[in-house]
């Protein structure tokens, strides 16, 4: 009879939630073989046997957060219209990270973890920006085609093409943007009770988005910053 398989996937996702929660609790460099296993109630072996050791736990650790906020953006909801799937998006980030505030913290939060790991490419190349810059691409190339109203509420300050430059600015303004609300609420610093939130957040989108593509557009050329309509 086959011996029974103890290093299975259970073990191995219940490493790597425990990894998880001790990173975003404590750090990076908090995070040891030892106190993992301990934490997943196995042993060190086991945390060797599945991953390789401590680094390619952490690794595996920020990895699985990013498929899983990666898998939330691809699961907004997509109408073809470009204004309504960047807010869609921004929509989906922010419930990713109330969903799941540790791995959020872990990807983004945390040095030596997710994006901020030694290892970690230019965060201009991680996949989930790449969605957004992508995103923001749509939105300027929509509004540089649409017809010139002078007299019409965004008058001069119509987006000019929509480069990657533009794109990238606009992708980082609007991360900030998010980032920068959801590490509020999640560490319960927002002053509005949890049932308006979504409706305030939503109308800060709506409100600042449309400021930060056009100072992704005109900022850099206009010596005295961008215009309000």
């Amino acid at each position: 009879m086959a011996r029974p398989r103890t290093h299975d996937d259970a073990l191995r996702e219940r490493l790597l939630d425990e990894a998880t929660r001790a990173v975003a609790d404590d750090g990076a460099a908090a995070l040891t073989v030892r106190d993992a296993a301990a934490r997943a109630g196995t042993s060190s072996s086991a945390v060797y046997a599945l991953f390789g050791g401590r680094d390619a736990l952490l690794r595996a650790v920020g990895d699985r957060a990013a498929a899983r906020f990666a898998a939330r953006l691809r699961d907004a909801p997509a109408t073809g219209e470009p204004g309504a799937d960047l807010l869609a998006l921004g929509v989906a980030y922010r419930r990713f990270a109330l969903d799941e505030p540790q791995a959020y913290r872990v990807m983004f939060a945390r040095p030596g973890a997710g994006v901020r790991h030694p290892a970690s490419g230019p965060v201009s190349e991680v996949p989930t920006f790449v969605v957004l810059r992508d995103a923001v691409t749509r939105v300027l190339a929509a509004a540089a085609a649409a017809p010139l109203d002078p007299d019409g509420p965004d008058g001069p300050d119509h987006p000019g093409s929509a480069d990657g430059d533009a794109a990238a600015a606009g992708a980082t303004g609007l991360w900030a943007l998010t980032h920068g609300w959801v590490m509020l609420e999640i560490d319960g610093l927002l002053p509005w009770p949890p049932h308006e939130r979504d409706a305030r957040y939503v109308a800060t989108l709506r409100g600042a988005g449309p400021g930060l593509l056009r100072a992704a557009t005109h900022g850099a050329d206009d010596p005295d910053g961008p215009r309000t309509p």
